[in-house]
């Protein structure tokens, strides 16, 4: 993988190393932030154990873009899917 991915942090065979996602919370800190909180695993914790998870504050123009982001990956799956089903 070469370009856009340079940056991202792989592991010993070049592989990215991802994390799926459990579960997301959103909080909104006036009109100036948003709080968004992504809890990530392996496999979801037992009872008692802490979720691993990343919380991230985010601009007005940053949700924005989050949002744009991942809209245009939900249309390009959308695309993919409809491919797969026309072979």
């Amino acid at each position: 993988m070469t370009g856009e991915f340079d940056e991202w942090e792989k592991d010993g065979v070049g592989h990215l190393k991802v994390w799926p996602l459990l579960g997301f919370t959103t909080a909104l800190f006036g009109e100036e932030a948003v709080g968004l909180r992504l809890e990530i695993g392996s496999a979801p914790p037992k009872p008692g154990e802490q979720v691993p998870a990343l919380q991230l504050v985010l601009r007005p123009e940053q949700v924005q873009q989050l949002a744009e982001a991942l809209e245009e990956a939900r249309e390009r799956l959308g695309t993919l899917g409809r491919l797969d089903r026309q072979v």
